[in-house]
């Protein structure tokens, strides 16, 4: 495409996106979101004037940076330094992300600041400030987890993240790890070693608490087996463990033969069971077990259940449509 028509592609694209910001305000899936951030930033929020600050403890991302700031100077609060650090983020991401991501954002950037002023003076007493940071850390991370998991964000380092992913391809680990070690040095340079040592705790914690409230406690676990009995495995899993399979068609690199490689999704629970089955009939089968943040369809979670609807979905594609042909882009 032309240099000249990126203007009108840009269009197109911040229409659409729109159109699709409207169709989700008429459905309860982005008020869903939006009461699991309201609920999630506001525990997050008491944990950390109730917990973190009395023990002059460090979270990560920018809430961390935010806290290294109002520990230098608590004249400004600590809701007011954070809605300002995010501001810059925007600008700088503005054109970058879409649309959806900023709006969710911008309402957690606001419900951030906000509930961190209205929670200022909230104080629970735990003496020992390893239990604190334990206890803040699972809190921080029941309270990020559980708008996370329904696709809410809080601003802060999200947007650096994704801005970065999206700029330069910097995978989105990175970024939050390099923020981290910048604020474990600042806590280590400001304080001391143990302080240093509680904010970490924190840090895994949240993290831990985070990544299972997202993916669910009860795991899921794809698998691929290869074997010479493919039909016989995949009929003990479907009578032993009710579950269904799903056949790929391969062939050998070195022996160059014809394969069928098992392919099915179980629960972590299952994964003992499903080893004693391919054992009892091919101990030389090769297997691969792979963890799994989600998995949508049957015997799992529908898309009904993740708040998707088929006529929502149809009549979001035909308005894109005609807006396509009213633009010319065809």
């Amino acid at each position: 495409m032309a240099l000249k028509n990126l203007p009108e592609l840009f269009a197109f694209s911040r229409a659409h996106q729109w159109q699709k910001l409207v169709f989700s305000l008429k459905g309860y899936r982005f008020w869903r979101t939006q009461l699991t951030m309201l609920i999630g930033i506001s525990l997050n929020a008491f944990v950390i004037n109730a917990i973190i600050i009395p023990h002059t403890l460090f979270t990560g991302g920018l809430t961390g940076i935010s806290l290294i700031i109002y520990y230098l100077s608590p004249l400004l609060g600590l809701g007011w330094i954070y809605f300002i650090l995010n501001i810059p983020l925007f600008i700088l991401a503005w054109r970058k992300l879409t649309l959806s991501l900023i709006i969710h954002s911008i309402s957690g950037m606001l419900m951030t600041s906000l509930m961190l002023e209205v929670t200022k003076g909230a104080e629970l007493q735990i003496p020992e400030p390893l239990v604190a940071s334990i206890l803040a850390g699972l809190f921080f991370g029941l309270g990020t987890g559980f708008y996370l998991r329904f696709g809410g964000s809080a601003g802060g380092l999200d947007i650096l993240a994704a801005y970065m992913r999206k700029s330069y391809n910097l995978p989105l680990g990175v970024t939050f790890n390099l923020t981290n070690l910048l604020i474990l040095g600042s806590a280590l340079y400001f304080n001391d070693l143990m302080t240093t040592f509680y904010a970490g705790i924190f840090i895994f914690c949240n993290s831990w608490m985070t990544e299972k409230i997202v993916s669910g406690f009860s795991q899921r676990n794809a698998v691929m087996i290869i074997t010479d009995a493919p039909h016989l495995i995949a009929a003990e899993i479907s009578k032993r463990l009710d579950r269904d399979v799903t056949f790929l068609h391969a062939s050998g690199g070195y022996s160059k033969k014809e394969k069928e490689i098992i392919y099915t999704v179980i629960n972590f629970t299952e994964t003992g069971r499903l080893k004693e089955i391919i054992y009892e009939i091919d101990e030389n089968a090769f297997i691969t077990i792979l963890n799994t943040s989600a998995v949508i369809g049957t015997k799992f979670l529908t898309w009904e259940d993740e708040g998707y609807t088929y006529k929502r979905h149809q009549a979001m594609l035909q308005e894109i449509e005609k807006e396509k042909q009213d633009l010319h882009l065809d």
